[in-house]
């Protein structure tokens, strides 16, 4: 989540030294710069090139380089090599996933470990700003968008329905039976939340409210299948006709009842809407229709959907409760004064188990069509001026200077806010780092993520 300095061109170097000794009919071995990723919340990825000459023939393939990170971890434990291994166990399976070349655990020949896989080549919707409000999923057709949810599900019902052991993933870790299932999956995110916790005292009420709701209402699950474990559109990679190419990101995978996954995309797609007050995006499929189709696919029942939305919600409350307290070690402000307490995912919690509130009430959702904003900028340092827009029911103006009581407030250098709009920084990155400072309705500047694109162009 937070992107180490690295000085590419050796890490370049390096790493073409390695893949010369993994591919020794290579002649004239090379690679591309190193194209780094915008930041996610474990790996850090960066793209390449690699071009060599094999049996009098030149050749050239896109690749992938996950790495793992070092700094402000987010997991308690994190293994590179299980997510490697679960995509090459995939590799022959109708689940689609990046064909994984090389692992490589010995941290001297990168400082970290990492693997190399293929790029598929696609689009794969935003994350931030969330995808019911920037980019491809926003800008598709309400047709386009129900045939992407449709695709991810449908991937998710194919990872469910395989033979997980013929594809050789008890490896994961066979649950027990009975509650078994449920067991280690609580057993994992109660140690987690006690991990990431500075004194063992130290309150997380909605939290530690939901374990015991969860321990107390615990079940017998029908099936143990693969999971996904971060089942979601961010994860999938989609082609020109909005065809599903690829399941990505499975450093959470694991053995467990189907259903969790199910609980997790829907929990997922409603903080990328409802839970940041982003309205819902027509042609997205409702929950019923979804389960119903699920069940379509599958021939299983959907018997236990409410204990899977609190455990979704539990599992990525717990994330977040870390996240916040990275983002506090690294003296970045966060959105709200008890970001670890108070966020969406506990937001949720308090609603579904009728606590009381963790703050302030959740943001109502907010229609730019509907309303009247402004957003002042400040971009300071050579080329920086102070500009803002007003927003009239989502039409966009752009006006020098300043406007009194702005309803969000955004800070950088003009050379990195101009480095974040040609996609050269993440803005993510750019955040975690201080080089993108926010204040204020922090939803209202993801919500018009696409009008301050435009108004930052020059003329």
């Amino acid at each position: 989540m937070y992107a180490r300095q690295i000085d590419l061109p050796g890490m370049q170097s390096r790493l073409t030294t390695w893949l010369q000794s993994k591919m020794p009919q290579a002649q004239n071995l090379s690679i591309s710069p190193l194209e780094r990723s915008g930041g996610g919340l474990s790996n850090e990825t960066f793209f390449f090139d690699l071009s060599w000459q094999e049996a009098g023939q030149s050749r050239l393939e896109k690749k992938v380089l996950r790495w793992q990170p070092k700094d402000f971890p987010i997991f308690p434990e994190y293994d590179l090599g299980k997510q490697f291994r679960v995509m090459e166990c995939l590799q022959s399976t109708d689940v689609p996933v990046p064909r994984v070349h090389w692992l490589e655990e010995n941290e001297a020949v990168l400082d970290s470990p990492f693997y190399v896989m293929d790029k598929i080549e696609g689009a794969i919707p935003c994350e931030v700003p969330p995808y019911h409000s920037f980019g491809l999923y926003y800008d598709a057709t309400p047709q386009q968008r129900a045939k992407m949810w449709w695709g991810t599900l449908d991937a998710m019902a194919k990872v469910h329905k395989l033979d997980w052991k013929s594809a050789g993933l008890s490896f994961l870790g066979v649950p027990k039976g009975g509650t078994g299932v449920l067991d280690q999956q609580l057993d994992y995110y109660e140690n987690y939340l006690n991990w990431l916790k500075e004194d063992p005292q130290e309150p997380h009420p909605i939290l530690e409210a939901a374990l015991d709701w969860l321990k107390e209402n615990r079940y017998a699950p029908e099936r143990v299948t693969l999971c996904w474990g971060d089942c979601r559109m961010p994860n999938t990679i989609y082609g020109p006709n909005f065809e599903v190419l690829g399941a990505l990101d499975w450093e959470m995978a694991y053995l467990g009842d189907p259903e969790s996954d199910l609980g997790w995309f829907f929990f997922l797609d409603w903080q990328h809407s409802d839970g940041y007050g982003i309205p819902r995006l027509e042609g997205s499929p409702q929950r019923e229709e979804t389960v119903q189709r699920y069940e379509e696919l599958t021939g299983w029942k959907v018997k236990n959907l409410l204990y899977q939305d609190v455990l979704a919600a539990l599992r990525f409350g717990v994330i977040m409760a870390k996240v916040a307290k990275n983002m506090k070690a690294a003296n970045v402000s966060a959105p709200t004064e008890d970001f670890e307490r108070d966020n969406p995912c506990t937001q949720r919690l308090a609603s579904l188990l009728d606590l009381p509130p963790p703050g302030k009430p959740k943001r109502e959702v907010t229609r730019i069509e509907e309303v009247t904003v402004a957003v002042q900028f400040h971009l300071t340092g050579p080329g920086g001026s102070d500009w803002y827009l007003v927003s009239d029911r989502g039409k966009g103006t752009r006006y020098e200077g300043t406007v009194e009581n702005p309803e969000a407030t955004l800070t950088a250098s003009a050379e990195d806010w101009q480095a974040i709009q040609s996609g050269e920084l993440d803005r993510v990155q750019a955040y975690m780092s201080g080089k993108l400072k926010m204040e204020g309705d922090v939803t209202l500047l993801m919500q018009l993520e696409d009008m301050i694109s435009k108004l930052s162009r020059p003329g």
